[in-house]
């Protein structure tokens, strides 16, 4: 299971105006007739995190361990190359974050 945060590409403090912009800007790229599965892992994780009360319920009660892809993407984001932190890694190998 993908991170939410990450699909949408909204921090974890967002609010719900950037999550609806962030959204609709990506029904722009992913549209249901060019790509099925983009738009279906984009509406999916809008509606996990829509509401600030579905971002508390979704961090206070989803258990699912993040993916491979997940740790990869929040310990060395797209952007310019660096080398991650040692306590975001040794949190994220912990499954702290």
């Amino acid at each position: 299971m993908t991170d939410p945060f990450l699909i949408l590409g909204v921090p974890l403090d967002t609010d719900d105006a950037a999550i609806e912009a962030a959204y609709l800007a990506g029904l722009r790229r992913a549209s249901p007739e060019r790509d099925p599965a983009g738009f279906e892992a984009l509406r999916g994780a809008y509606e996990k995190i829509r509401t600030r009360r579905d971002r508390l319920a979704y961090a206070l009660f989803d258990q699912t361990p993040p993916s491979p892809a997940d740790i990869l993407a929040k310990a060395a984001p797209v952007g310019e190359p660096r080398r991650p932190k040692r306590a975001t890694l040794t949190a994220l190998l912990r499954g702290e974050v």
